[in-house]
């Protein structure tokens, strides 16, 4: 006996639910982590324009010769820098394209991570290893 078409839709029903509800599923979590990752590529856009702006305000401090001395508001400088660096890498450490950009910010500053006076235990671990492969010549001020 041949089966009525509204008999086989019924029985293929659950079945194509199933199938849209997978896809609906798949392209929530999608839109999810690209709704993610632009929001963290804004807020790390915002970083750093406003360490742009900070940097435009003290250019005394922002670029300075790496056998410069080093003062208190040097060290103010300097340290808002790194954490500045950290919270970019926070945030996009792991996307490539923000590779350079965080080695232009840190490399006026080259003289300060070698001179051993930054409290490296301050800073995230893995924070510390990024600063550690990308200038070797850190020292950390002994506690």
């Amino acid at each position: 006996m041949i089966e009525p078409r509204s008999a086989r839709l019924i029985r293929w029903a659950p079945v194509l639910a199933a199938f849209v509800t997978t896809v609906s599923m798949i392209f929530a979590v999608t839109t999810y982590w690209q709704g993610a990752r632009e929001h963290r590529q804004a807020s790390a856009i915002g970083i750093l324009q406003d360490y742009l702006k900070f940097s435009v305000e003290h250019p005394e401090l922002a670029s300075r010769p790496t056998d410069a001395p080093i003062d208190a508001r040097y060290v103010w400088f300097a340290t808002h820098t790194l954490f500045t660096v950290e919270s970019l890498w926070t945030l996009v450490g792991e996307d490539e394209r923000w590779d350079r950009t965080l080695e232009a910010l840190l490399r006026p500053h080259r003289g300060y991570l070698q001179q051993g006076v930054m409290g490296c235990d301050a800073f995230d671990p893995g924070f510390y290893e990024f600063l550690k492969s990308r200038f070797p010549e850190l020292k950390c001020k002994q506690t």
